[in-house]
């Protein structure tokens, strides 16, 4: 970790090179990462918390395997994904990373529960 222009950037971990990285580069890099990570969370499948398996039917309220009726619950928790979402915004933040940083509070302003229980200060 180094500074270029007062911006902290990352640097190459060879110790003969100590090249900066391009920020903007790992910026677009993250902001695809961000993106696949939502869509993971918002297209998730519900699995029945009883038995396990995947629903195959979108509005069901109970499993409908014989003998279950369970409930169901999701594969990836809200509370995963904002935690996730947190730590994006401290290296957006960081890093000094515009774009990041507005598609993370974007996400945010979308979610109240998760900018309370995170306690995130959306400007």
């Amino acid at each position: 970790q180094g500074e270029v222009g007062g911006a902290p950037v990352w640097l190459c971990p060879n110790s003969s090179c100590q090249a900066p990285y391009d920020t903007q580069e790992i910026e677009c890099m993250l902001l695809d990462c961000v993106q696949r990570k939502i869509m993971t969370y918002i297209l998730q499948d519900l699995t029945c918390e009883r038995c396990g398996e995947v629903t195959q039917y979108n509005l069901a309220e109970r499993c409908r395997n014989k003998f279950c009726a369970g409930d169901f619950k999701t594969t990836v928790e809200a509370d995963k994904a904002g935690q996730l979402l947190n730590t994006f915004l401290g290296v957006a933040s960081h890093y000094k990373m515009p774009l990041l940083k507005e598609q993370v509070e974007f996400i945010f302003r979308m979610n109240a529960y998760l900018v309370e229980k995170y306690s995130v200060d959306l400007e």
